[in-house]
């Protein structure tokens, strides 16, 4: 029995082989046609890898022409100058290309991606404008300055250029189905929760920055043998434009937009070449055109699948393979780590911890400790600093004051996606889902630190790699089924009710296999009902999974009801710590949040915080 893997990608092999006879048979009787199929193809690719850097990471480059440039013109230097005047050499002066512009997007990405905001466009958009003046000056040695590169050879053939442009559009297409491509758009959709989940925003940032700009070079070394002439001019701020307006067009977050409009928009300016001034104009006003009827593009994020489209007429392309269940035993399941807790020693906890914003001092000598198993909870009236401590015990502040230690451990100086890696793992006040995902993806980003498997595995579709997108499944869908959210798995994230949006976050924080969790009003917005659900189900995620939970929440009713111990925060600090009884009749809490001349005096336990 042929797997239903092996199946769909001999089918994916016959239609990538009956679209290159169609196109060769074209090209082979027009000289006109197989320029401008090479013109496709290398635009396709400047698009696709456009398209990492914008539609999966949410970034904004507006100098990707500059990346094609320092490709075009470091492949054309060596099949010119250096290697020798052979074809075989032109699939290694395409690497070196891709690789030369990589090495730039490093260098600028490191610096510009670290930062908020819109650092990138404007260092990008410098970057383009800087390389061409270096090519004309400083490396004009190399590049023959001003004068331009003559005598390239014309090694890009019509044939060449599909296998390129295939394999590059393949090799993109695996990187974004993996989990590095997951982490990539978790970061597009939310970046505070993706690296509270413990993916490393940084440096994700910058490793697909450069894969995009790799594969921009690769494009430029196709561009330069096919014309046989290089001139800096070319990669000007409208050609990063041109392909801008393919990726927006086509749809950002598609591979198959890329492909659709890298083709139809080479093929319009193709047929306007001689209208050079009118076409800067038709993109403009289809950019307006665009954003004002399908702002997301021609396919939005949606991808073409001709297994998908088959398996409607073929019946041994749908469901699972039939060796399910050798499959499911050769999963290899994301770490479950194991916490050695010290004797005598709490599992979390703080010494004078304070943080100033300029003149604020948001918090101020805070006192916690958590010991193993428990359920504690943190309450206080509004702007009183928990969610602030929060942000301290998860890296997203950095404490100005004081000490945190996990397991004995200090864990100050530490970043988001290195606390949760270690062990503390958090929901969020106001939900941060990543909305465009599936259930199952959302808690499948979360873990990051706890699979194995490499970006090479990804791109080869290693065993290693199969095993281990299989285990995350699996240990993704029991999470789930401890919520009862099984039946949910294939759901887009922003589709499910509110209620259900706050369980599937609680799942994801537990999913990076956290020993201390921490829950920011999980009971908002939820209906008694929901509330009381939820109480049980903080006991059976304390009991079943063996963490340590400390909860922010203004239920008074669920925090009395669940909490073994309550500290008490007023002011940025802790004003008293106790059981629920103790903290209900403590008249500081009561003036906290009656006031001190409210004559009632009858505890917390109904006040609404």
């Amino acid at each position: 029995m042929v797997k239903r893997k092996g199946l769909s990608s001999l089918i994916n092999f016959i239609g990538i082989l009956v679209l290159f006879l169609v196109m060769r048979s074209a090209a082979a009787n027009s000289v006109s046609m197989n320029t401008l199929f090479i013109q496709i193809g290398y635009s396709i690719i400047m698009a696709a890898s456009l398209n990492l850097a914008c539609g999966y990471l949410g970034e904004l480059p507006l100098g990707h022409a500059g990346f094609m440039s320092v490709g075009a013109y470091t492949a054309a230097v060596l099949t010119t100058k250096f290697l020798p005047q052979t074809s075989a050499v032109y699939p290694l002066a395409l690497v070196c290309g891709g690789l030369m512009a990589a090495f730039f997007a490093f260098l600028i990405g490191v610096p510009a991606l670290r930062l908020k905001g819109d650092y990138l466009a404007i260092v990008t958009l410098g970057f383009g404008e800087i390389i061409r003046v270096l090519i004309n000056t400083v490396f004009s040695p190399l590049t023959d300055g001003g004068k331009g590169l003559f005598g390239i050879p014309t090694y890009a053939t019509f044939t060449d250029t599909f296998i390129v442009t295939v394999l590059c559009v393949a090799a993109l297409y695996m990187i974004v189905r993996s989990r590095h491509g997951r982490a990539t758009i978790a970061i597009r959709e939310n970046d505070i929760a993706a690296e509270s989940s413990g993916v490393n925003v940084a440096n994700y940032k910058i490793r697909m920055f450069v894969i995009s700009a790799f594969f921009a070079g690769i494009a430029g070394g196709i561009y330069a043998h096919q014309l046989g002439v290089l001139t800096a001019a070319k990669f000007d701020f409208n050609r990063s434009i041109d392909y801008l307006v393919m990726v927006v067009f086509g749809g950002m977050g598609s591979l198959t937009g890329s492909i659709f409009a890298g083709s139809a928009l080479t093929i319009v300016q193709y047929l306007m070449a001689s209208l050079v001034e009118y076409r800067q104009l038709a993109y403009a006003l289809l950019l307006i055109v665009m954003m004002i009827f399908r702002p997301k593009g021609i396919f939005g994020r949606w991808e073409f699948s001709l297994t998908r489209l088959l398996a409607r007429f073929i019946p041994a392309l749908r469901g699972e393979p039939k060796n399910i269940d050798r499959l499911n035993a050769e999963a290899v399941r994301p770490d479950i780590p194991v916490y050695e807790v010290p004797a005598d020693t709490p599992v979390l906890r703080t010494s004078h911890l304070g943080i100033r914003f300029g003149g604020l001092q948001a918090a101020d000598n805070v006192e916690l400790s958590l010991s193993e198993g428990e359920i504690v909870g943190l309450i206080g009236p509004n702007g009183a600093g928990k969610t602030t401590v929060f942000n301290m015990l998860t890296g997203v502040y950095q404490p100005t004051d004081g000490d945190i230690r996990f397991l004995g451990r200090s864990i100050v100086g530490m970043k988001p996606c290195e606390i949760a890696a270690v062990g503390i793992t958090r929901t969020f006040q106001n939900i941060r889902l990543f909305k465009s995902m599936t259930v199952l993806e959302n808690i499948e980003v979360a873990f990051q630190t706890r699979m194995h498997d490499n970006l090479a595995d990804a791109l080869l579709r290693t065993k290693r790699f199969r095993r281990a997108e299989r285990g995350a499944r699996q240990r993704a869908l029991e999470i789930l089924s401890v919520f009862g959210m099984q039946d949910m798995a294939d759901q887009r994230a922003d589709s499910l009710p509110y209620g259900m949006q706050r369980r599937l976050e609680i799942c994801r924080a537990l999913a990076a296999g956290p020993k201390v969790l921490l829950l920011d009003e999980p009971a908002a917005g939820m209906n008694p009902t929901e509330t009381h659900e939820l109480m049980e189900t903080i006991r059976v995620i304390r009991d079943r999974f063996g963490v340590t939970i400390l909860l922010i929440e203004h239920d008074m009713k669920l925090v009395m009801g669940i909490c073994e111990r309550i500290y008490v925060l007023n002011y940025g600090s802790v004003i008293a710590e106790g059981t629920p009884d103790e903290i209900r009749n403590n008249p500081e809490v009561i003036t906290a949040y009656l006031g001190k001349n409210n004559p009632v005096n009858e505890g917390v336990g109904g006040a609404t915080c």
